[in-house]
């Protein structure tokens, strides 16, 4: 190599120096690089063969041992992370937490106690009422043996005498006959010259359907007519109505508030188209005949004889009432027969003069009349 040419100032010859080293320490840097290049590829060709001749199964034995320490490694930080956070948690807090907790468990195990104590109540209380129901049952059962053994003593005893007693004769038939009729009188024509009452015989009782008062058919007459002048019901030929709503509502309208009357009770009542009046006895209305023949009975027949027939209608408990009243009546000179009539099946009924719809026009060829032929015992 050429000498450099020395220089003269002190600057150039320091900088050649300092160019000197700076080539030295290159070099040798480039010398350790390539060392260090030849170790670690004959270091890495190393670790292939090394790899290349381990034994799988100890390969998996040193799988399993990593995995082993992962796992490890896993539960030791979250032990970590759960001491980190209880060093989190505020003492103070957990302790309130705890006390809420423990009174919640010591309200509910207080409620538990209070539901077995009333349970067991209620199984003594139980118990008890079925203890005194076996001993009621008990008492009711030597109650009734007692009975029984007494009832068993009279049924003998009944027995015996029955045994002893002779038995009785029958009385005699009772031969009764009824009062004779007496034939309704009629004119030439055989129209009927007097007008029908019914008397009901009931209980013992004379019942006569005529209003002793005589005020009877006024007061039923005036009620319709004003039921029918407050309703504007508009009444037709022959005291027909043809709206038959309105005649239901007079009808409802007189039920609910029906003339007064001290001898029966009174009520309207439909009849196909015919609106009737039913007429039921109240307990002032009958009389037994010793008082009928001086009390309503005999206000009511006063003097009456050339003006009504009587029809007697006779339940079978009342024969003997029935019989006692003929005679009155017979010879007060009345024309009177009489009828069986079974328990409560007599309801008396008066049309009130008005029908439901319209007046139906007359027939154009009506048919002729008949004679009526003799009549004797119509009403026996």
């Amino acid at each position: 190599m050429a000498r450099r040419r020395s220089k003269t100032s002190a600057t150039g010859g320091n900088m050649d120096s300092l160019l000197d080293a700076l080539t030295n320490v290159v070099g040798i840097l480039v010398i350790v690089l390539v060392a260090v290049q030849i170790s670690s590829q004959e270091a890495a060709r190393r670790m292939e063969e090394m790899i290349q001749k381990i034994d799988p199964n100890e390969q998996q034995k040193i799988d399993q041992q990593a995995a082993a320490a992962k796992a490890e490694l896993e539960a030791l930080q979250q032990a970590i992370q759960v001491e980190e956070d209880r060093d989190k948690i505020d003492p103070d807090k957990l302790l309130a937490s705890l006390r809420e907790e423990l009174s919640a468990a010591e309200e509910k195990a207080k409620q538990d106690m209070m539901i077995v104590t009333a349970k067991e109540k209620e199984a003594e209380e139980k118990k008890l009422a079925a203890e005194e129901l076996r001993q009621q049952l008990l008492r009711q059962l030597a109650e009734l043996e007692e009975k029984e053994k007494k009832y068993i003593v009279a049924k003998e005893d009944i027995i015996a005498k029955l045994e002893d007693t002779p038995i009785p004769k029958p009385p005699p038939p009772k031969e009764v006959r009824p009062p004779t009729p007496k034939d309704v009188p009629r004119d030439n024509k055989g129209n009927q010259l007097l007008q029908e009452r019914k008397v009901l015989v009931r209980d013992g009782k004379i019942i006569p359907f005529v209003d002793p008062g005589k005020g009877l058919e006024t007061a039923i007459k005036n009620r319709l007519k004003f039921l029918i002048e407050k309703n504007g019901i508009q009444v037709g030929e022959g005291n027909y109505i043809a709206d038959a709503k309105k005649a239901d509502q007079m009808i409802a309208d007189f039920n609910s508030d029906p003339a007064k009357n001290q001898y029966f009770d009174i009520t309207l009542r439909k009849d196909g188209r015919r609106i009737n009046v039913q007429l039921e006895p109240t307990e002032e209305c009958g009389e037994e005949p010793e008082k009928a023949v001086r009390g309503i009975f005999q206000t009511v027949l006063r003097n009456n004889q050339g003006k009504w027939y009587l029809n007697y209608l006779v339940e079978p408990n009342s024969f003997e009432a029935y019989m006692a009243i003929r005679k009155v009546t017979d010879k007060a000179g009345y024309y009177a027969g009489w009828q069986p009539s079974d328990p409560g099946s007599y309801h008396h009924v008066l049309f009130s003069g008005y029908q439901i719809g319209v007046k139906p026009p007359p027939p154009k060829n009506p048919p002729p009349r008949r004679k009526p032929g003799p009549v004797k015992g119509v009403l026996d």
